[in-house]
């Protein structure tokens, strides 16, 4: 009998599953973002390198710090969300965890580049306070040529010696008189081997198209005081110029280097008081020599000539025996004579330095003694550096020179020569405080005020020569760029 129980057929393999094996979990946006600022911050700093790399200038972009910053933050963010979120979100994508990438990449990269930072920020103020250490020195060992070189543009200055003055005062002959009228050079040559240099480091420096700009900060000490200095530089790349490298330049100053006011010694506050003494004589001079007639008796007054043979003419008893012989009429109406004009001039001209002029350099003096004389600064040179005193104390006198300008008779009306009135004072009551005071200065005890004493006597002044070399220098180029570099007198 046959099985009547029905067959079962084979149901064959089993078919796989439709549904992902892994549930799908989305990925937190703020590790996305975390991970995407990171790679922004990477490929700036990637970009920014190799152009400074090209351009051979330090990559110094410190805003760039704030996208590694907020990378961190929203990697650490993300971190938190996700380990909340009990499976919900993730923070990989494609196998790479974007919240490690952030978080390591932006500490490892900003981290380096903040170093980097700090290393040119050290290098910077390092070689720059070098720099104006050794400038410095080399104006207080009074070697002006030298100084002024690195004053000069740097690849101007490298056809020129750094101790060629001859060649540096010919080529930028109003700058040259301009950084010998400055604060610092001043001070420094009434103080030979007596100044000293105290660093103060760098307060603020930035790059700039073509280099570095920063203003350095030191303090000069010596018998006058103590007086704050600030020093503008730039540095800028040669390349192979100059000795290759970066090349530093001290920037041209209108006001001087003084930036705060001096705290001054008794006897830094007496060089202030005699220079203003020797100034107002000087003054008193110019007024009176800037009449033809009366010029040659101040001369005679003022020089100390009146008693010898070549300007008898010009004495008392000399005019009393012309107005007795003439008339007052006619004796008022006395032309000096000539030979009185050359007496005077040849007594009173002398050359740069005290040097003795040539036969046709007296001649040329003559013929300005004559006309026009000497006239104060700025009369024709309009904005003329050449403003400021020159005081020196010697054993022997205190000496003053005033600048002043002789006009050119053949030459136009905004052009002149520069000179100097030279005034002696031998008083030996003023030499000897001189010297006492600057024995017992004491530089770290100065005060912003003049002490409470009593008022200073009039010192005897002599008028010992004018000098100047007659060379003619025009208006249009007596103002330097920085202005005249000079402070207040007695600065």
């Amino acid at each position: 009998m046959a099985d009547s129980t029905p067959s079962v057929r084979d149901p064959g393999p089993p078919l796989g599953s439709t549904a992902d094996p892994v549930a799908y979990v989305p990925v937190s946006w703020l590790a996305v973002a975390a991970f995407a600022t990171a790679v922004v911050f990477v490929a700036v700093i990637a970009a920014s390198g190799f152009a400074a790399w090209r351009s051979k200038a330090p990559l110094i972009a410190p805003q760039l710090l704030f996208l590694p910053a907020v990378a961190v933050v929203l990697a650490f963010a993300a971190r938190r969300v996700v380990r909340n979120s009990e499976g919900t979100r993730t923070a990989e994508l494609f196998g790479v965890d974007l919240v490690n990438g952030a978080w390591w990449g932006s500490v490892v990269v900003g981290l380096a580049y903040l170093t980097y930072l700090f290393a040119i920020d050290f290098s910077i103020k390092r070689e720059a306070e070098g720099e104006v250490g050794r400038w410095v020195g080399v104006v207080l060992k009074d070697e002006p040529a030298r100084a002024f070189h690195r004053t000069r543009d740097p690849a101007e200055r490298a056809s020129i010696a750094a101790d060629s003055g001859a060649m540096l005062e010919a080529r930028y002959r109003n700058d040259w008189v301009a950084f010998g009228q400055s604060d610092l050079v001043r001070i420094a040559s009434r103080n030979p081997g007596a100044c000293s240099y105290v660093p103060g480091g760098l307060r603020e420096w930035s790059v700039k198209a073509g280099g570095v700009d920063c203003v350095a900060t030191g303090t000069l000490v010596c018998p006058e005081g103590e007086f704050p200095l600030q020093f503008p530089l730039k540095a800028v790349d040669l390349g192979g110029a100059e000795g290759g490298g970066r090349q530093w330049q001290f920037l041209p100053v209108k006001n001087g280097y003084i930036r705060d006011e001096p705290r001054l010694t008794p006897y830094g506050w007496m060089v202030i008081q005699v220079e203003g003494q020797a100034r107002e004589f000087a003054a008193r001079f110019l007024g009176l020599a800037q009449d033809r007639t009366v010029r040659v008796f101040a001369a005679a007054e003022y020089a100390g000539m009146t008693g010898e043979p070549a300007v008898r003419l010009l004495s008392d008893d000399a005019s009393t025996s012309r107005l007795a012989a003439v008339g007052v009429p006619a004796g008022l109406g006395w032309n000096v004579p000539e030979s009185v004009y050359a007496a005077t001039a040849a007594k009173l001209y002398r050359l740069p330095g005290g040097k003795a002029p040539t036969p046709e350099q007296s001649r040329g003096f003559l013929n300005v003694w004559m006309k026009e004389g000497t006239l104060p600064p700025g009369s024709r040179l309009r904005e003329t550096p050449d403003v400021n005193a020159l005081i020196a104390f010697t054993d022997a006198a205190v000496e003053v020179r005033i600048p002043v300008e002789l006009p050119l008779p053949s030459a136009k009306a905004d052009v002149a020569a520069r000179g100097r009135l030279v005034f002696l004072c031998t008083d030996p009551a003023l030499l000897a405080e001189a010297k006492r005071l600057r024995a017992e200065a004491n530089p770290g005890a100065g005060s912003l005020s003049p002490p409470l004493t009593a008022a200073r006597p009039q010192y005897p002044w002599r008028l010992d020569r004018i000098e100047s070399d007659l060379r003619p220098v025009s208006a249009r180029d007596a103002s330097p760029p920085g202005g005249p570099g000079g402070g207040p007198p007695g600065h």
